[in-house]
């Protein structure tokens, strides 16, 4: 019997010694990989790996020399966190480590390539559900392929249900000016119906994350070296983006009297606008705490994951 080679050894090797270059099947009229995720309540988080290994490379460095080099091939990451019951309250801010998912790595990934690997890892086996093949190792903690050259597809459970929804039977839920403008941002995050949300430094309340018909962040890099956060969230009733609108308002008058800095009430309502059931935040300055906030999480997603 052929002696099988560790996982992560043998992947690293065959990356390596590569040649082909392979692209997202997911370009130009296609629309974009993400746009097939986003149901109900699930946390949809993309970035373009492109932007933020030139401008944020401390946010990709997993400390996997192997995860490095997956990244170091990829153009984007998508990933959905969801669950099948949410626990309310109790669960806000969430902690996208108690979430299942699924997701995709698009870039230089050959099928062949990468599912050879895994075939003749020690780590993993194959498995075919109704006709879709793919690698799981023996904990089932991770589930992957590569259904067609240029997307690295993989999912906590249920492998063959990301792949029909994403690949075989896909339909677009994100709207493509939606997307697009997640998808022009360094990174972004979509979710419609939020029963929760990550921790974006806002404090708003959990009665009023629940009566979000959706939203979209993302950030961006700033004029001034920083970066900036810009939001698009849809109440369920204009009296309630009324009230968003108020809240973040107030909120950032708080912290300004706090630092003693005297308010600018015309920038302020330029940066907190609101029309029918949109609040929208234009250019909000994120400090380096909340920075780092954003990107730890997103590193240890991104880490964590493969």
């Amino acid at each position: 019997m052929a002696r099988r080679i560790p996982a992560l050894a043998l992947l690293a090797s065959v990356l390596v010694l590569s040649g082909c270059v392979h692209e997202s099947p997911f370009t130009g009229d296609s629309g974009y990989f993400f746009q097939a995720m986003g149901r109900d309540s699930e946390i949809v988080l993309t970035a373009d790996t492109s932007r933020v290994k030139e401008e944020m490379p401390s946010m990709l460095a997993t400390g996997s020399s192997v995860m490095d080099e997956l990244f170091d091939r990829s153009t984007r990451v998508s990933i959905a966190f969801y669950k099948d019951v949410y626990g309310g309250e109790a669960e806000y801010p969430a902690d996208l480590a108690d979430f299942d998912y699924y997701g995709g790595l698009e870039g230089n990934y050959g099928s062949f390539t990468i599912n050879t690997a895994l075939a003749w890892s020690s780590q993993f086996h194959k498995e075919k559900v109704d006709g879709v093949k793919y690698y799981t190792d023996d904990g089932h903690t991770i589930e992957l392929a590569v259904p067609e050259s240029g997307l690295l597809l993989f999912a906590s459970r249920d492998y063959v249900e990301a792949y029909r929804r994403t690949v075989e039977e896909r339909f677009v839920l994100i709207p493509d000016d939606t997307a697009r403008t997640i998808a022009s941002s360094l990174f972004g995050i979509y979710v419609r119906s939020p029963q929760t949300m990550i921790d974006l430094g806002f404090d708003l309340p959990y009665s009023v994350i629940v009566k979000m018909s959706d939203a979209i962040l993302y950030v961006n890099a700033g004029e001034d070296g920083g970066y900036v956060l810009n939001a698009d969230i849809t109440m369920q009733s204009e009296d309630l983006a009324r009230t968003l609108l108020q809240l973040l308002r107030q909120q950032v008058l708080a912290e300004l009297r706090r630092q003693g800095v005297r308010p600018d009430y015309q920038a302020l309502s330029q940066q907190y606008l609101s029309e029918g059931r949109l609040v929208m935040i234009r250019d909000f300055p994120l400090s380096e705490e909340q920075m780092n906030g954003l990107s730890s999480q997103i590193t240890s997603i991104s880490g964590g994951i493969i």
